[in-house]
């Protein structure tokens, strides 16, 4: 990508793929976004594998049938792929590829491979102990190869689409923790503030981590929070849903620890982060990795939780909704950024429990619970 300055004082940006033809002499090709210049690479990579393909056969040998090989087409399929998914993506499908894929159907032409070949593939990853999710990610991967593969021309079937998958879907029901737990853990990082504000943010808005990591000083209103992007290694995309933005309820308790938390660390700026690194950029996947092995979860072993995720923070917050009776299926999927079939398949066993119970005062249970934890702190 080149930048040149108009007339007018203005940039503009122009993007091309330079790459040497077969005559060896090199060639550049203009193109007008990113998302072209990706295919036009990813082109050039096809053309020339199926050129080595179909150029080496041996001197006076009967030529075989053009195609190219799930290896070779791998980089095409890759560097299509690197315009349109996020650069963590990029790196898991590199991996998946290079572990599960490309042992088991590198060498064999995309129009070789079978369905009964994908098959016992799939008995054989069983049988090695790889987890449904590791296989069905496999599996979708290689199936997303030669659905590009179809679309040009390299390949006439998907002999993936007809193997049936692992099934998706939660196997044990959510265990939300309530504000008692939450306190407790909070009270093991003290006085890591900032810790402890995230941990809040987790359980009473019901943020995805990336998302807690996502929120500038701007998103806290006085009311509501703005949830409008999310972080991945260091980068800020738009949410996992693909939505534009999604508003959550502000409560009182979270509202007090973000004015704490900003007035601590001198978070002024409107569009500042409110959980940086230090040099004030996205937090990384190690930086995530760090906090939760080294900070997190010693802190919920010690709060008597056992070793929850993070993750599972948010579902503290559906269950606060739900218990306080105030909130629709439609309301508090809009607020998680869920589907309402989502929404009631995951939280349908807590709505139960609870159906019959009064209705609870979540701001006095938070209250409560901070001073119970408080107490035993200060007692041991």
């Amino acid at each position: 990508m080149r930048r040149y300055r108009l007339a007018d004082g203005t940039m503009s940006e122009t993007f091309s793929v330079r790459y040497y033809d077969s005559a060896g002499k090199r060639r550049r090709v203009a193109c007008s976004s990113r998302e072209e210049a990706d295919f036009e690479r990813a082109r050039v990579v096809l053309e020339q594998s199926r050129a080595g393909v179909s150029g080496s056969s041996p001197a006076g040998a009967e030529p075989e049938p053009a195609g190219l090989t799930v290896a070779d087409f791998w980089p095409s399929w890759i560097g299509d792929a690197a315009g349109r998914l996020q650069p963590k993506t990029i790196k898991e499908y590199e991996r998946v590829f290079r572990v599960q894929l490309e042992p088991r159907f590198g060498p064999f032409a995309l129009d070789a491979i079978k369905p009964r070949m994908v098959s016992q593939w799939r008995a054989e990853l069983v049988a090695a102990g790889r987890g449904p999710e590791s296989i069905r990610r496999a599996m979708t991967l290689l199936q997303a190869m030669y659905r590009v593969a179809i679309e040009w021309g390299e390949a006439t079937t998907n002999p993936v689409s007809v193997v049936r998958k692992p099934r998706q879907g939660r196997r044990r029901a959510v265990q939300p923790i309530s504000p008692d737990g939450v306190e407790k853990l909070r009270a093991q990082l003290t006085p890591d503030l900032r810790s402890t504000t995230l941990v809040a943010v987790l359980a009473y808005a019901g943020l995805r981590p990336g998302e807690a990591l996502g929120l500038e000083r701007r998103h806290v209103r006085d009311r509501t929070i703005l949830v409008e992007q999310a972080v991945s290694d260091g980068e800020l995309k738009v949410q996992k849903t693909g939505r534009i933005y999604r508003t959550v309820d502000l409560l009182d308790a979270l509202a007090a620890d973000l004015t704490a938390w900003c007035e601590h660390a001198v978070i002024d700026d409107p569009d500042a982060l409110l959980f940086p690194r230090r040099d004030g950029t996205p937090w990384k996947t190690d930086d995530w990795n760090n906090w939760r092995n080294r900070h997190f979860f010693p802190a919920a072993e010690r709060a008597g939780l056992g070793r929850p995720r993070p993750y599972d923070l948010r579902h503290s917050f559906a269950s606060l909704l739900v218990r306080e009776q105030r909130t629709s299926i439609v309301e508090l999927a809009d607020q998680l950024g869920h589907a309402p079939t989502m929404t009631l398949n995951t939280y349908a066993h807590v709505f139960a429990e609870h159906r019959r119970e009064e209705p609870v005062d979540i701001g006095e249970w938070i209250t409560r619970a901070r001073a119970a934890a408080q107490e035993a702190e200060d007692d041991a």
